[in-house]
C-alpha cells in the first residue's frame, strides 16, 4: 500500500476511502465496513494501522521506533497519544516540536 495513496485517501484497500455510488447516492461513511473483521467495524486509516486484528501487526515495528524517537527528543509518551495523533505519527505527519532531523544511533 503506497503511503502517498493512503495519506491522500485514495485507497481502495481501506473501506473508508472507497467511492461507492448506488442509485446516486453516497454510502454513509458509517456503512463503509472493514472487510478483515467480522464485528464490523467501520474500515478506519485508525481501525486498520492500529486496531484491526488483522493488520495492526504491519504497523509494530514502526511503532517501537516511534515510541523510542519521541522517548528521546523528550515529546509525550507513545501511549498518552491519541489514537488520531498515533496515526499521524505513522503516517509521516510529526509534532511541529519533534526536530526535523534527528538521527538515531
Amino acid at each position: 500500500m503506497s503511503l502517498l495513496r493512503l495519506r491522500s485517501q485514495s485507497h481502495q484497500s481501506i473501506p473508508t476511502h472507497m467511492l461507492t455510488i448506488a442509485d446516486n447516492q453516497r454510502d454513509a461513511y458509517d456503512s463503509r465496513v472493514c472487510l478483515y473483521c467480522p464485528s464490523g467495524v467501520t474500515g478506519s486509516e485508525i481501525h486498520l494501522i492500529l486496531e484491526c486484528p488483522a493488520t495492526s501487526h504491519v504497523a509494530m515495528d514502526l511503532i517501537k521506533l516511534l515510541t523510542t524517537l519521541l522517548y528521546d527528543t523528550c515529546q509525550l509518551d507513545w501511549s498518552t497519544l491519541t489514537t488520531h495523533q498515533q496515526t499521524s505519527l505513522i503516517l509521516g505527519d510529526p509534532p511541529s516540536t519533534l526536530p526535523k532531523k534527528f538521527h538515531h544511533v
